[in-house]
């Protein structure tokens, strides 16, 4: 018999990410495109590594906090900052852009990439 587990929004949401990877750090509220889903699974495919999400979804409290955007698209579930390592970046962009991202920021040395959808 499986383990069951009793950690928030521990539920698959697509093959290699859970729910709990996208919610936010300080509620645990979750609002997710399902395209966003789809298109980090497909840069996944092509990178060939893991897609690892520093930041998902964000309430209005904590973006504020984090002095995110005012018009975040983390705020709608529409965005995902993923770690990527600084000489990965330009590869990643490359397949970010291709799987159909709109937004595609590298943050070069602090090793992490925005990833949206407009």
């Amino acid at each position: 018999m499986a383990e069951k587990s009793t950690r928030l929004n521990d539920l698959p949401v697509a093959e290699h990410f859970r729910l709990r990877e996208f919610e936010c750090p300080c509620c645990h509220c979750v609002r997710l495109c399902p395209l966003l889903v789809e298109l980090l699974e497909a840069v996944r495919a092509q990178w060939g590594k893991p897609v690892v999400i520093s930041s998902g979804y964000r309430c209005p409290s904590h973006n504020k906090r984090v002095k995110g955007a005012a018009r975040s698209l983390h705020l709608e579930g529409r965005a995902a900052d993923v770690l990527v390592p600084f000489n990965e970046q330009s590869a990643v962009e490359v397949f970010a852009r291709r799987a159909g991202f709109t937004q595609v920021i590298p943050y070069g040395r602090r090793n992490f990439m925005h990833l949206g959808i407009a």
